[in-house]
Parts: C-alpha cells; sequence; structure tokens
C-alpha cells in the first residue's frame, strides 16, 4: 500500500518544518496480503517508507524520483507532478507451482503522473502510470481515489480511502491473460483479457504519534477484481486484502 504519503499526512507539519529545504518522514513497515493480484496465498514482507520533499519542488517516495510541476496552489492545494520509480508488483511461476507453463511477469521501471485537489471533507487523487520494463507489463493503470481523515484525539488519526483502478489490455493480458502457446504448455484455457476497471476498493488507515516526530501506524486495504481480471482463470481469489503496519519518524 502507498501509506508513506497517508501517514505523513496523518501526523501533519509544523509551520517551521514548512519553512525549512528538506522535509519527510522515513520508516520501516511490515506487510502481509496476496503473493500476486488473484492469488489465494499470502506472503509477508518487510518494506521501507520513505516520503522526502526538497525545496517543495522535488520528492522522493512511494512513487519513486520526481518533481512538483505545481504544488499546494490555491485554496484546494493543488498539485500536480511526474515520477520515475519501480513497480513491484510482479507474477513469478515459482510464486505458485499452478502458474506452470505461463510466462514471469517481473517488477520493472514504471513512470507516473498524478494530480492532488482537496475539497474540503475529502483530499482527491488521480494517477497514471505505465510500465517500462519489457520483462514487465509494459501497461498502463489509471487509479482515482478520495481521502477522508479525521484526528481522534491529540494522538490518534484516522482515514479511509476508496479507490477504483483502470487498465488497459496490455496491463490485463498481463497478469490476466493465457494465449495459445501458453494455455497449450499450461493447465490454463486461453483467455484475452482487455483493457477495464480492474479492481476497486478502500484503504483504511490509524496513525498514532508516540512523540512530536515518531509514531506508529496501521492500515488495512481490501478490494475486489473487476471485470476481466475477476474472471481470468489465473484468478484464484478475487478478494484481495493487504495488512501493514509500522514506524516513522517525521523531520
Amino acid at each position: 500500500m502507498a501509506l508513506a504519503g497517508q501517514v505523513l499526512c496523518a501526523t501533519g507539519a509544523a509551520a517551521q518544518d514548512r519553512e525549512r529545504d528538506f522535509t519527510g518522514i522515513v520508516g520501516v513497515g511490515v506487510s502481509s496480503g496476496p503473493e500476486f493480484s488473484g492469488s489465494d496465498e499470502t506472503s509477508t514482507q518487510a518494506f521501507p517508507i520513505i516520503d522526502l520533499v526538497w525545496r517543495d519542488r522535488f520528492f522522493l517516495n512511494q512513487r519513486g524520483l520526481g518533481v512538483f510541476a505545481l504544488r499546494n496552489r490555491g485554496a484546494g492545494a493543488l498539485s500536480l507532478g511526474f515520477a520515475i520509480g519501480y513497480d513491484f508488483d510482479e507474477r513469478l511461476v515459482e510464486d505458485d507451482e499452478r502458474l506452470s507453463g505461463l510466462r514471469d511477469v517481473e517488477a520493472g521501471g514504471l513512470v507516473t503522473a498524478f494530480l492532488e485537489y482537496d475539497v474540503g471533507i475529502a483530499h482527491l487523487e488521480f494517477e497514471l502510470s505505465q510500465g517500462i520494463s519489457s520483462d514487465g507489463h509494459e501497461g498502463t493503470r489509471a487509479t482515482f481515489g478520495a481521502e477522508f481523515s479525521a484526528p481522534l484525539g491529540d494522538r490518534l488519526r484516522v482515514s479511509a480511502k476508496p479507490f477504483i483502478v483502470w487498465s488497459d489490455g496490455s496491463y490485463a493480458d498481463a497478469f490476466y491473460g493465457v494465449t495459445a502457446a501458453e494455455a497449450a504448455s499450461s493447465r490454463f484455457a486461453a483467455f484475452d483479457a482487455g483493457s477495464a476497471f480492474e479492481r476497486a476498493g478502500l484503504e483504511l488507515t490509524a496513525s498514532y504519534s508516540l512523540t512530536e516526530r515518531t509514531g506508529v501506524f496501521l492500515g488495512i486495504e481490501h478490494s475486489r477484481l473487476l471485470g476481466d481480471a475477476k474472471d481470468s482463470p489465473i484468478t484464484f481469489d478475487d478478494g484481495q486484502t493487504e495488512i501493514s503496519t509500522g514506524v516513522f519518524f517525521r523531520f
């Protein structure tokens, strides 16, 4: 989950921090979720939390290394940015013996454009990403989400973020399609996955401040695969749940 940015928002930022050249959060977390998209098996792994901003212009976070074309403009704090990063989503035959005969879809490079806007009760996010690795999916995804957050006392903050994801045919075919050649060498029938809404879900996050600059968080995300992603013979479970927790330091 893309929790680092939400944790930063949840802890808030002091006025003196915004006047500094270099701000952000760092930390470490642990997540447990599906082995791959559509999997009915889970895996657990540690991940870094990095959300750094330099001079309100350049950033390094879950999207990668990027630049803001616009940053907190106007009453709605409009932000527009671009980043190049790494997509860790992959599906490897070694993850599940049932995938034998299918090609590996490896993690790889990703370029992203995003737009963020506050409308008072919600923080709206639109993200468009494109895979750029020949061993990966080389597909396009568009994600729209609306985050609602509120404090519960002086130290605890909670948020809820419904979201929906659209993917093009290249992405869908890579993760959910089965070619004729793969059908001949695997247990699956041929399946052509096309562009459509891929999933919709809800992300819940709670962060608790231990001190002014350190805190812990817990995040739960549940989504449902839709359309061809749900109907794919490679999808063993169309309900996907991920749980994450960790500790962060803000500076």
